[in-house]
Parts: structure tokens; C-alpha cells; sequence
């Protein structure tokens, strides 16, 4: 069962395993010192852009995470951790002198959006990969996930805060030179990484039937690590566990897509606050993420499962709601930290039960299918965001969608329970 994974204590982090945090926690404080504030408060502050640029920076960003994610899944299991990692960080840093050098104009910012997303997209799987390769034990997967989890949601608090005060002292293009710092930094934090490749590569004809076997697959189906892209979707959409969590983030985040072109006119415009605010708000977010990074560590075996999941899919609604429900700067702050305990409690169980669901060999490829259905939710409603925004108002819709966001989890929950318990049981 699904609950027997986070049935022992936590244990302490090896080594290899306070490096990979390290890492992850550097670059990715990078780029959320950049994303949120240096493409989309660029196009709506600095340029005066409409909500259809801002809805087309963020559809180009979502399908080159998208993009980049598949291109990073293959890049790792083909070369390892240490070479795909070396390669992410060389894509972040000419992404970032790019922009500086020739984001200056509306259609350079879309076209630096577009970079930013594949190297975001490409770095996923620091996060959602690596920890298999160091070890194949459940309970030292759970302390590595929770610690990535709590270090990367205290990215969410530093990078914007810093990303806010550069901006409102400089401008919203300079958060990338922030980008590049922490870049370098993760580059240095990363250089004694040695993760254990060679049991990726190694496997025997025996681990490799049992692997099968743990992803519903035949043992005939996985011979190779060199494994395509169509065996690791026939792996995701055959096992029900991966089945079940693909559909459960899709339909959860597919409210969300409305958010992210429209957050910055909510901002100025209702809120009535400057572009610095788009950093400290997200910081908000942040502290409530690392609080619930530490409630998932602290969650009764009972409750470790694909039910408590979509409790906390519709808690993110619920802080959403609060977060645009109202025109006061205070209210949203409240709702930012309500969503971000409910993130933080997501995003460790999420991560954990692909790691021990998925065969290691396809491991990276696996969670590129994962993802897509995690961004694509979130392109689909861009198409008509900006239409919503035009016809009922950038609060109304955002209203609206956090609505979806609330109601999905909550059918799910009522009408889907006997998949989950099936589910749980293999």
C-alpha cells in the first residue's frame, strides 16, 4: 500500500543527498526569482502589454516547459545525472544573458519567455529524478522528496523577495542578472554530486522483470535502459497508481491556467499595488509551502494516500478563492499562504509515489508524461483567458477558476473513492 511508504521514521540525509538539495534549491531559487517578476511584471509594467501578450508569454512558457521537460528526461536517461545536470546549467545561464543582452522590446520578452521555459522545463527532473539515484529505499526517498520539497518552497520565498527588492530598485529585467548568481552558485553546490549511475544502467535481466512488473508491465516490455518515449507513456497510462495521479493533477491544474496571465492586471488593478508586490506575495506563498512540507512529514501512515491528495488539491483551491475573492492586499496575503501549505503538502507525496511506482531506467521520461499533463492543464485555458478577462473582468475570472480548482478534487473525491482504494491496494 501506498501508506506503508511513509511508515517508518524519517532518517537523516546522506551526503549526496544535502548536495542534491543544494542544487536544486540554488537553481531553481533562480528562476523564481525571474519567472513570475521578469517576464510577466516586464510585459505588464514596464511594457503596458495587454492580457493577450501576457497569456502568450505564459502559453509559450508552458509548452517549452513542456517541451523542455521531454528533452530533459531523455538528456538524464541517456547521460546520467552529472552530465544532464552540467547541461542546465549552462542553458540557464545563456538563457539569462540573452535576455539582459535583447529583452527590450514586448516580442523579445515573448521570445525570452520561450527560453526560460525550456531551461525551467529541462531542470525538472533535479527535483523529480535524481533522488533514485541514490538510493531505491521508500523511507530515504520520502526524507530526500520532503527535503527538496521544503528547500524548494523556501526558493519560493527568497527568490521573489529578492526578485522584488531588485525590481523596485532597479527595474523588472534585472532579476535575471539574480538568476545567474544563484546559477553559478548551484554549479559550485553541485560539483562533489556523484550520484549512483551505474545501478541505472546496470540492471540485470532479473531487476529488470521485477521493474516491469512494479510498473504493470510485462518483463518483456523493459529489456533496455534505452527505453522510448512510448514505452514510458504505456508505462504511466497502464499502471493504475501513475494512471490515477496523471488524471488527478491534469484535471486539478486545469483551472489554474487562467491564473498566471491574468495575476499581474490583478494586481495592479485591483490590488492597486506595484510590481515589487508580485515577488512578496509569492513569497507569501513560500513560507505557507514550507509549513506544509513539514505537515507532509508529519502525516499518520492512514492518511499517506491518493484521497489526501485531492484534500489538498482543494485546499489550493480554497486558498485561491481567498487570494482573489477580495480587492484588499492583506486578504490575498492570507489566501497565498493557504495555498502554499496546501502545495507543499502536494507536491512530496506526489513526487515520491512516481519515484517507487516508475522502473529507475525510465525514471526521467516518466515524469517528463507527468509533467506534460501538469502543464498542459494549464495551457488549455489561455486560449480564452483573455476573452474571460474582456467579457466578465480579470477578478471575475480568476474567481472562477479558483472555483474549478476547488470543485474538481471535491468530485473526485466523491465519486472516485473505490479507484483510489483499488488503486492503493496493489
Amino acid at each position: 500500500m501506498l501508506a506503508s511508504l511513509f511508515s517508518k521514521p524519517q532518517s537523516s540525509l546522506s551526503a549526496q543527498a544535502k548536495h542534491l538539495v543544494a542544487m536544486r534549491f540554488l537553481i531553481y531559487t533562480g528562476f523564481q526569482t525571474s519567472y513570475f517578476i521578469g517576464v510577466i511584471g516586464t510585459l505588464t509594467y514596464a511594457d503596458d502589454a495587454s492580457v493577450v501578450a501576457t497569456s502568450l508569454a505564459v502559453l509559450f512558457m508552458n509548452v517549452f516547459v513542456i517541451l523542455g521537460s521531454f528533452a530533459g528526461g531523455a538528456a538524464l536517461d541517456a547521460w546520467g545525472p552529472r552530465r544532464h545536470f552540467l547541461l542546465s546549467i549552462v542553458g540557464t545561464l545563456a538563457t539569462g544573458a540573452a535576455i539582459l543582452v535583447f529583452g527590450s522590446a514586448t516580442g523579445i520578452v515573448l521570445l525570452g519567455a520561450v527560453l526560460l521555459g525550456f531551461v525551467m522545463g529541462f531542470a525538472q527532473p533535479i527535483a523529480t529524478s535524481y533522488p533514485a539515484y541514490l538510493t531505491d529505499d521508500p523511507l530515504e526517498l520520502k526524507g530526500i522528496n520532503s527535503a527538496i520539497v521544503m528547500f524548494s518552497n523556501v526558493s519560493i520565498i527568497v527568490g521573489p523577495t529578492l526578485g522584488g527588492l531588485v525590481a523596485a530598485a532597479a527595474s523588472s529585467r534585472a532579476v535575471f542578472v539574480l538568476m545567474m548568481l544563484f546559477t553559478v552558485q548551484a554549479l559550485v553546490a553541485g560539483w562533489g554530486f556523484r550520484p549512483q549511475t551505474s545501478h541505472a544502467a546496470g540492471h540485470t535481466d532479473a531487476d529488470l522483470a521485477e521493474e516491469g512488473e512494479r510498473a504493470g508491465q510485462s518483463s518483456n516490455s523493459g529489456t533496455s535502459a534505452r527505453v522510448t518515449f512510448v514505452t514510458s507513456i504505456k508505462t504511466v497510462f497502464t499502471n493504475s497508481v501513475l494512471t490515477l495521479l496523471f488524471c488527478i493533477i491534469f484535471l486539478s491544474n486545469f483551472g489554474y491556467g487562467a491564473f498566471d496571465p491574468l495575476e499581474s492586471f490583478f494586481y495592479r488593478d485591483v490590488l492597486r499595488v506595484g510590481v515589487e508586490w508580485m515577488g512578496w506575495l509569492s513569497s507569501a506563498s513560500g513560507v505557507g509551502a514550507v509549513l506544509g512540507a513539514v505537515v507532509a512529514l508529519r502525516l499518520p501512515p492512514r492518511f499517506v494516500s491518493l484521497k489526501t491528495l485531492l484534500v489538498a488539491l482543494m485546499s489550493v483551491g480554497v486558498g485561491s478563492l481567498i487570494y482573489v475573492g477580495t480587492p484588499y492586499v492583506c486578504v490575498a496575503l492570507i489566501g497565498q499562504i493557504v495555498l502554499g501549505v496546501a502545495w507543499g503538502v502536494v507536491n512530496p507525496l506526489h513526487n515520491t509515489i512516481v519515484q517507487t511506482t516508475a522502473p529507475l531506467e525510465q525514471l526521467g521520461r516518466v515524469n517528463s508524461v507527468m509533467g506534460f499533463g501538469n502543464m498542459f492543464a494549464g495551457v488549455a485555458p489561455l486560449a480564452i483567458a483573455p476573452w474571460l478577462a474582456a467579457t466578465f473582468g480579470v477578478q471575475q475570472t480568476l474567481v472562477g477558476a479558483g472555483m474549478i480548482v476547488t470543485a474538481v478534487p471535491a468530485a473526485l473525491l466523491l465519486f472516485g473513492h473505490r479507484h483510489f482504494d483499488r488503486a492503493a491496494r496493489q
